[in-house]
């Protein structure tokens, strides 16, 4: 039996045979560099906006800081969360039924 990917096999000698042409190579990587300018950009910008706004609204970034160090660990419960409705996804009504 062959180990070889005759799929990729197939692939590479169309590459070699037919090269894509530079224009749309340059146009993709232009649009990449874009779209990474954006993203670098947006990732700085983003959350000192939304502080701007909590700050002008009054509140304090101490607030903010303090509010996350309250948050519930990840698979804790949230304290502050209602009872799930009975027939909710993800509640048991009995756990008599898990025994059976």
């Amino acid at each position: 039996m062959s180990t070889t990917n005759s799929f990729k096999q197939i692939m590479e000698e169309d590459a070699l045979a037919f090269p894509p042409p530079p224009e749309i190579e340059e146009h993709v990587l232009g649009s990449l560099q874009i779209l990474t300018i954006m993203g670098q950009a947006m990732e700085l910008y983003i959350p000192k906006v939304f502080e701007m706004f909590i700050l002008t609204m009054g509140g304090t970034l101490k607030e903010i800081d303090q509010h996350t160090k309250t948050e519930p660990r990840d698979g804790m419960p949230d304290p502050d969360m209602e009872n799930p409705t009975p027939g909710m996804a993800g509640t048991l009504d009995d756990f008599g039924d898990l025994m059976d």
